[in-house]
């Protein structure tokens, strides 16, 4: 069996609460990262208002779809940017030939 496909558990501490994981070994460094970031947005909403940590999970788990959203809305306008600068090359070129 290939190593980066290898499966392993790991236990993620989100919120103060310790969650087991089965993953791949080449994804540690992903979840690691994720539980840090997830841990910094609970972190500063604690600091911002007195709520339960439920409230806090909920407010990190919207800020990050957020962005996600954002990124994709991106993407999105980045292939249509693209398709729009091949259609300008195409125009370029036939205007070119007359």
């Amino acid at each position: 069996m290939a190593e980066t496909s290898e499966k392993f558990n790991i236990k993620l501490n989100i919120a103060g609460k310790s969650y087991p994981l089965t993953i791949e070994r080449a994804m540690e460094e992903k979840y690691r990262k994720a539980e840090r970031e997830v841990n910094q947005l609970v972190a500063k909403f604690r600091g911002r208002f007195r709520a339960e940590s439920q409230d806090y999970l909920a407010m990190a788990a919207l800020q990050i779809a957020v962005s996600n959203v954002e990124m994709e809305m991106s993407r999105s306008l980045g292939d249509e940017l693209d398709a729009l600068k091949d259609l300008d090359i195409k125009l370029g070129e036939h205007f070119s030939d007359i």
